[in-house]
């Protein structure tokens, strides 16, 4: 394995969807300008996230979103996570990332496993499954530089995943989380 620089990006996303895009392209390329090859953007990076959006925020893939991930990434000449976006496949809704090598193709697609639901009374209901459904696979593809084993979010807090992955020679997993703020810099070589 040799040495590479990734960049997480993190983004307060808003309901202006063509804006969160077009902010998440320009992180995209000030990573890739300092130097990372393998840039991840956040869950649900495009909309809102909750229950009352995903259908409103929902598309195919491919589609608009991931057609301009697709330019981000063969733009800038990069591997690009590409967050996740309520993707709509028929009359079902999943919390979905794409993968998109240097040239812009699709090299992976992982459909959100382990939907959060949570139910402590009197405190706090939320119910992915209420909207989502989940998907049944687990995702890798290889840079050339490292394999990856991608997680969404929830997916994360299973050992189980992770030693999958593990097992199967991929050296990191699940770099989708929720996230405030801008551009984590490329913090040095992996």
């Amino acid at each position: 394995m040799s040495k590479f620089r990734i960049a997480l990006i993190q983004l307060k996303n808003t309901s202006d969807k063509a804006a969160n895009i077009l902010r998440a392209v320009n992180y995209i390329r000030e990573a890739a300008a300092n130097g990372c090859k393998l840039i991840s953007l956040p869950e649900s990076f495009s909309s809102p996230y909750g229950n009352k959006y995903f259908r409103d925020y929902s598309e195919p893939i491919p589609g608009n979103t991931t057609e301009q991930l697709a330019k981000a990434a063969r733009d800038n000449s990069i591997f690009l996570i590409g967050g996740s976006i309520p993707e709509r496949c028929g009359e079902k809704l999943y919390n979905t990332s794409v993968v998109f090598n240097p040239n812009g193709d699709i090299i992976a697609k992982h459909r959100k496993v382990h939907l959060f639901d949570i139910d402590v009374p009197g405190k706090i209901t939320f119910k992915e499954s209420e909207s989502l459904s989940p998907g049944e696979k687990l995702t890798t593809f290889d840079t050339g530089f490292c394999k990856v084993g991608l997680g969404i979010c929830y997916d994360m807090r299973f050992a189980e995943m992770a030693q999958l992955y593990a097992r199967s020679g991929n050296v990191q997993w699940g770099l989708e989380g929720k996230g405030q703020g801008r551009l984590s810099r490329c913090g040095g070589d992996v």
